[in-house]
């Protein structure tokens, strides 16, 4: 245990063993004489060096003092609490001076976590273990997680997280991350605003990087992440890049990517059906199918069957097209009412959900107990086994709590501790993945957004080449470019993974800029530094980056389609030439991620700052329209993604190498 946990203890049985031994001496001394007020006030006064004769009294005689070792004893310790004390508070400021130096010197790229709350602790933990530099401010010194942080060898200030001086202390413009966990969002969202303030007023456009500074914020209720998404920065001036998080939709998010429903899928025929069960339905669940709204797109252009199966289906399945009642134009929901847990095969369900219940490609289950969710899994595939009497042949993905004192139990209690997880990956087939720690990780918030979002910053810069560039460079340069360099510039981007050794988003946009340069009368460093890839990125509202990071997420969908229409060869020509059994699946993708973060179809107005006014925050969009009605230009919108995926696809791979 760290002594500093033992301050309080020892605190308090100094100042009891001080007025013990101090009315013990005074009592046994005086005796009769002895009053309780005037004995107080003299052992309260140990406290304030009161008297510096050691346990001396005079007794009515100054030439005749008398020690008294009771009260020697009480006035040492008295002297030794006040020493502690002042030792203390010492150390601390030592301490804190010397992290706030170490912290100047050393600290670049650093991750700084406001609270050491659930999603703080977890995150902080995984990223000190992962070789991050980790800087914490936790306020409340009587976290249990601080000496843990601490011997990690993060550190922890118990600063006011409201105070632009501790932003100042942290390094916050030199951070790579900033991570607000309290499990306030009231908190949350305040500290935002003064994190902004901070940035805006000390520029944080920093070092002609033109990087943002990265501000991932817990927000646990969707109403608040909406509105922070709508009206957060919604000024042209841009200093925070903005990400709002929260276990539900992380978890959602991390299985979707990781357990992908078109993995475990075949080649649709009339006999075989590609579905998919969710068992225990909660808001984990729920945001998983707003996941499968959004990319669950294929070539077939068959909405993905999800069989709902829980005790209350129906509710689940109203209360939810309640909330996005255009799901069906998407996904096919069918609820399934659960009428025992052991999946006991009279329960009263019809042959044909029964049937094809056990057909599905994979089940996904979630749940608030652990022990319930393994169980209800395993009936599921004593269910499945029944039907078709394979073990392993359907994949059971298990979405466990955080608190799964069951599981940890099982795990830790084997002398392998792989012994279960073995069992459950490869004799049965389970995935088993706990909501907190397996997805708030140091992959997840910064490897896999970082990639995410390098995909999407060229997504964004490739379109804006092709329909702003012109526009862009007369308005800063006042200069004409043509269409055909426009042209040009775009090939040159579409062809980069073909004419370069190394795919990377610098040596894109080093090369890009350069060839720019002989095509117009301005230098390429003037062209990076008003033009570049992020500064393109950091002038997009909060919802077009989302919109963006969707579409790269959508790549490993498109991938598969690709190999399901036989596509071997992923190039422009292929893509070209399988176009017309591709053509509806982006714009489908597209329409479906507007709609779940509510755009409504309206025609636009002629004037240009009405119509951004309507796109960007009434959320109103013209193109949410079937295909067939698309103009050629948005059509070909549609069409330049797929043509992008052989670059994207070479970035991806760079980055993972």
């Amino acid at each position: 245990m760290n002594l500093k946990n033992l301050y309080p203890y020892i605190y308090g049985i100094l100042v009891v063993l001080v007025f013990v031994f101090g009315f013990i001496g005074f009592y046994d001394y005086l005796g009769h004489e002895a009053h309780f007020w005037p004995v107080l006030f003299s052992v309260l006064s140990f406290f304030a060096f009161d008297d510096g004769d050691e346990g001396q009294i005079w007794a009515g005689n100054p030439a005749n003092p008398v020690l008294v070792p009771y009260i020697l004893v009480a006035k040492y310790l008295a002297l030794a609490l006040i020493g502690l004390g002042i030792s203390e508070i010492f150390f601390k400021y030592i301490k804190v001076t010397f992290q706030t130096f170490k912290i100047s010197l050393f600290y670049r790229k650093h991750i700084v976590i406001f609270s050491l709350d659930s999603i703080g602790y977890h995150l902080a933990k995984g990223l000190l273990k992962d070789g991050y530099q980790v800087i914490v401010i936790e306020k409340k010194e009587e976290s249990p997680f601080v000496e843990e942080i601490e011997n990690l060898g993060g550190i922890v200030f118990p600063f006011n997280p409201f105070e632009s001086n501790t932003l100042k202390k942290t390094k916050l413009l030199k951070a790579r991350t900033i991570i607000l966990a309290n499990d306030s969002d009231e908190i949350n969202i305040e500290i935002a605003g003064n994190i902004r303030k901070y940035a805006s007023k000390n520029n944080q456009l920093r070092n002609h990087t033109h990087e943002l500074l990265k501000l991932y914020v817990h927000i646990a209720d969707q109403n608040n992440a909406s509105i922070l998404k709508d009206y957060f920065n919604i000024d042209s001036e841009q200093y925070i890049d903005l990400h709002t998080i929260n276990f539900e939709q992380l978890a959602a998010q991390k299985i979707y990517d990781q357990f992908s429903p078109h993995q475990y899928f075949q080649q649709e025929t009339a006999e075989v059906e590609n579905s998919i069960a969710l068992i225990g339905l909660d808001l984990t669940a729920e945001n998983f199918l707003l996941e499968n709204i959004i990319l669950s797109h294929y070539e077939t252009r068959r909405n993905l069957k999800i069989y709902l199966v829980d005790p209350h289906a129906d509710d689940f399945y109203h209360h939810f097209l309640y909330k996005y009642p255009f799901t069906n134009d998407f996904i096919s929901l069918i609820p399934i009412k659960q009428l025992n847990a052991s999946f006991f095969g009279h329960f009263a369900m019809s042959k044909a959900h029964i049937e094809q219940l056990s057909k599905v490609k994979v089940a996904y289950f979630f749940g608030t107990k652990d022990a319930e969710i393994l169980n209800t899994a395993a009936s599921f595939r004593q269910f499945l086994y029944t039907q078709n009497l394979s073990i392993t042949e359907t994949p059971l993905i298990i979405s466990l709590p955080e608190s799964s004192a069951i599981y940890d139990f099982i795990i830790h209690s084997s002398a392998n501790k792989e012994t279960i997880p073995n069992l459950f990956n490869h004799s049965l087939n389970k995935q088993v993945l706990k909501r907190t720690s397996d997805t708030i990780t140091s992959e997840s918030i910064i490897e896999e957004s970082e990639l995410n979002d390098q995909l999407s910053r060229v997504i964004n810069f490739f379109y804006a080449v092709n329909y702003e560039f012109a526009s862009k460079i007369n308005q800063q340069f006042g200069i004409d470019v043509s269409s055909e360099v426009i042209e040009e510039m775009v090939k040159f981007i579409l062809q980069f993974p073909l004419n370069s050794n190394v795919t990377t988003e610098e040596n894109l946009e080093k090369e890009f800029f350069e060839l720019l340069a002989t095509k117009i009368p301005v230098p390429a460093d003037n062209l990076f530094e008003s033009l570049s890839i992020k500064r393109n990125w950091n002038a997009l509202s909060k919802r077009k980056k989302e919109s963006n990071r969707y579409a790269a997420r959508h790549i490993k969908v498109k991938l598969h389609v690709f190999k399901s229409i036989g596509m071997t060869q992923i190039n422009s020509e292929s893509i070209v030439k399988h176009y017309p059994v591709l053509a509806n699946l982006e714009h489908s993708r597209w329409s479906a991620e507007k709609m779940v973060l509510n755009f409504k179809y309206g025609p636009f107005p002629a004037v240009a700052e009405e119509r951004n006014l309507l796109k960007e925050i009434v959320k109103i969009h013209d193109q949410l329209i079937p295909y067939e009605n698309l103009t050629q230009e948005e059509k070909d919108k549609d069409l330049n993604l797929f043509l992008l995926i052989p670059l994207l696809k070479g970035l991806q791979n760079t980055s993972t190498n």
